[in-house]
């Protein structure tokens, strides 16, 4: 009877872990970016995948490689206007339209 109730509780505290761990905070952090002549962008790891719920698939390896931050990458406005980096999601269908010029301080903050 005792190792049924042992059993028991021990399932039960299991199933109550498991919604736990996928509340868990996805990797990644910020990472954050410099323009040259514009303020500031810091991507949201946490805002795009556990608000927005995107996949990590989504990005990694298609758009960005898992390297890390400004130094990985040579972005401008003129690649993201063109489909590449943000702007293949931010194209106004997917995501804001970062050529809107309304929108540059969604992502360049002071």
């Amino acid at each position: 009877m005792i190792l049924r109730i042992v059993g028991t509780t021990f399932m039960v505290v299991m199933f109550m872990l498991v919604p736990l761990t996928a509340l868990s905070k996805i990797g990644g952090g910020d990472v954050e970016y410099k323009p040259k002549g514009a303020a500031k962008v810091t991507f949201a790891h946490d805002y795009h995948v556990n608000l927005k719920g995107q996949k990590c698939s989504n990005c990694h390896y298609k758009t960005f490689q898992m390297k890390g931050g400004e130094a990985a990458y040579k972005m401008d406005m003129s690649m993201l206007t063109k489909g590449q980096f943000c702007g293949s999601c931010h194209d106004g269908k997917k995501g804001f339209d970062l050529k809107a010029a309304d929108n540059c301080k969604r992502c360049h903050k002071d």
